[in-house]
């Protein structure tokens, strides 16, 4: 989670995701994907080399790369989504587990990192789709995942997604109509990282009368089984 330092206003850091991270015997350094969309967003955008950010991190639990054990990895990711992602297709990458993306956006320039996807990737396990038809398939990133899936003819797999709630709903439709494992990062605002306002509550199933509790994005996601939520 992240603010500029120097300012009060806003009050509340922006929750995102590790993009890359390295490290050596000087520094470590961790870069971040986001869109511009308030104040705070404005704000970091403003910052040049040297300025200092309010860092809250590293918060909540990571996606199960054992279960990838076996199985063809697709990593499905909406807009600044990606960011989520990187770092994880890398990971299943070393293990020696094949490995494609899915990546959607409204228009070219919102598939984020897919320049960076393409030097670890190899073309062809990289589909790609936008809401504008100005790249790759025209409409949802949706449609190429159950395209895919659909010509895998029961081959295991796994889904790995991070985006915004309607895809990653689709995605989770889609993951149960093909009986495929999926894990989904959600995207939700946050107040504390702490696990204390409950600002960033999700439902998930549950045994009890009303069939779901609340769990937190922050402490217990932000990565939760597909067939877990209560939708």
């Amino acid at each position: 989670m992240l603010k500029p330092h120097v300012h009060f206003e806003p009050l509340l850091r922006r929750a995102m995701a590790y993009y890359q991270s390295s490290s050596d015997e000087e520094a470590v350094r961790a870069d971040f994907i986001y869109q511009v969309m308030g104040r705070g967003t404005q704000m970091l955008a403003k910052l040049e080399p040297g300025d200092k950010v309010d860092f809250l991190g590293s918060l909540g639990n990571s996606y199960d790369l054992e279960a990838a054990s076996g199985r063809e990895a697709l990593l499905v990711a909406g807009g600044v989504g990606s960011a989520a992602l990187f770092m994880l297709a890398l990971e299943l990458l070393n293990k020696g587990i094949e490995t494609k993306l899915f990546i959607g956006g409204a228009s070219r320039g919102d598939l984020c990192g897919l320049d960076d996807f393409a030097t670890i990737l190899p073309h062809h396990n990289v589909f790609a789709a936008t809401v504008d038809g100005s790249f790759g398939e025209h409409g949802f990133v949706t449609a190429p995942l159950e395209s895919h899936l659909k010509s895998l003819a029961g081959k295991p797999s796994i889904i790995y997604a991070c985006g915004p709630d309607p895809m990653l709903h689709r995605v989770s439709q889609i993951a149960d109509d093909y009986a495929v494992p999926a894990q989904l990062s959600l995207e939700s605002p946050m107040a504390c990282g702490f696990g204390i306002c409950v600002g960033c509550a999700v439902a998930v199933k549950d045994d009890c009368p009303e069939g779901f509790v609340y769990k937190k994005v922050c402490t217990d996601g932000p990565v939760f089984w597909s067939r877990d939520l209560h939708w």
